[in-house]
């Protein structure tokens, strides 16, 4: 998404979900409804029948972050919308702000990445889908990131070996922790990063996410004939991902709502079933509803958090320890 110059590597509706959530915090009861699309994301209008219509008729545009209103026909830039979703007639200065404290920080300066040219890629994942990239990220370029943070000890991640089997990095430049994304052979497709002073994701640009942790199933013989009556926790973000593991439970992120390259890596896992443990909110029971849409050939549970606890960063180590006592059909 390009906003006045300026890139945002991150899913449109990964920022209207935070935007949404961030009004409720602030008592405010928009965006009922966002439905991810090709090449826009529909919303409820926030303009009109008080910001309660009963079918999203407004649209954003994922390259530009134009709102349009079919209904009533009101059209505005990104900031401006956002401006206006707090209440705000700022012509998107408030709107503006938001988006780079939220969404850039990891974003500020170029990078030239390092490519060893001797490690090869043929453009596909393990699942056969397009990547879009021509090498994989070398390891000159991670060893760069193999740096001890506070903020790993700060998410309850204390757990060298598991800090270790997942090369969990920092990298000093952009502020941020690192995660490399492998492939099941793994071979690193890309470097997702967090920034440690806000709670965002950056993605590099193009790329498709394939599930986190397939590689450290598969290095650890979780995925394999022998051990195929095992199960699988699949939950929303990395760090999750990594405090189950911690704890003894082997699992893959998704980093989203899902998406085509995931369901179809879900369906060819040689485990009989997946225990979804997304997040408590509206998003993760969508993301919850998108899986059990998509693959049907697994025996498919769900995690159910006590109320007031949205998902397993909120969890104590004994309660992750023993999060199955919270599993439902």
């Amino acid at each position: 998404m390009r906003i006045h110059n300026t890139d945002f590597m991150v899913d449109l509706v990964d920022v209207l979900h935070e935007l949404k959530s961030q009004l409720s915090q602030n008592n405010i009861d928009l965006l009922d409804d966002i439905k991810d699309g090709p090449k826009n994301v529909q919303v409820t209008c926030i303009y009109h029948a008080d910001g309660h219509e009963h079918k999203p008729s407004a649209g954003i545009k994922k390259d530009t972050g134009v709102y349009h209103c079919f209904a009533c026909g009101e059209t505005h830039d990104f900031p401006e919308f956002i401006s206006n979703c707090f209440g705000k007639n700022d012509l998107g200065s408030f709107g503006w702000s938001w988006l780079l404290k939220n969404f850039l920080t990891v974003q500020t300066e170029d990078r030239h990445v390092n490519i060893d040219i001797s490690r090869s890629i043929d453009n596909r994942s393990d699942s056969g889908e397009q990547f879009g990239r021509s090498k994989y990220v070398s390891e000159e370029e991670l060893d760069t990131y193999r740096y001890t943070h506070p903020y790993w000890k700060e998410r309850g991640i204390t757990d060298k070996e598991i800090i270790e089997a997942f090369d969990l990095g920092y990298d000093n430049k952009t502020k941020s922790i690192t995660f490399p994304v492998r492939d099941i052979n793994g071979n690193c497709l890309f470097v997702a990063r967090r920034s440690v002073k806000t709670k965002f994701f950056n993605y590099p640009q193009g790329v498709q996410k394939p599930l986190y942790g397939l590689y450290e199933l598969s290095h650890a013989n979780i995925v394999s004939g022998s051990r195929s009556g095992l199960s699988i926790i699949v939950c929303e973000s990395m760090i999750d991902c990594i405090l189950l593991w911690q704890e003894g439970h082997p699992s893959l992120a998704l980093n989203g709502l899902g998406n085509e390259l995931q369901f179809k890596q879900l369906r060819e896992l040689p485990v009989r079933r997946l225990i979804l443990a997304t997040d408590n909110d509206d998003a993760g029971m969508k993301a919850r509803e998108r899986i059990r849409k998509n693959v049907k050939n697994k025996l498919i549970t769900e995690i159910q958090f006590p109320d007031g606890v949205k998902d397993i960063g909120e969890c104590n180590r004994a309660e992750i320890k023993h999060i199955l006592d919270w599993e439902r059909l």
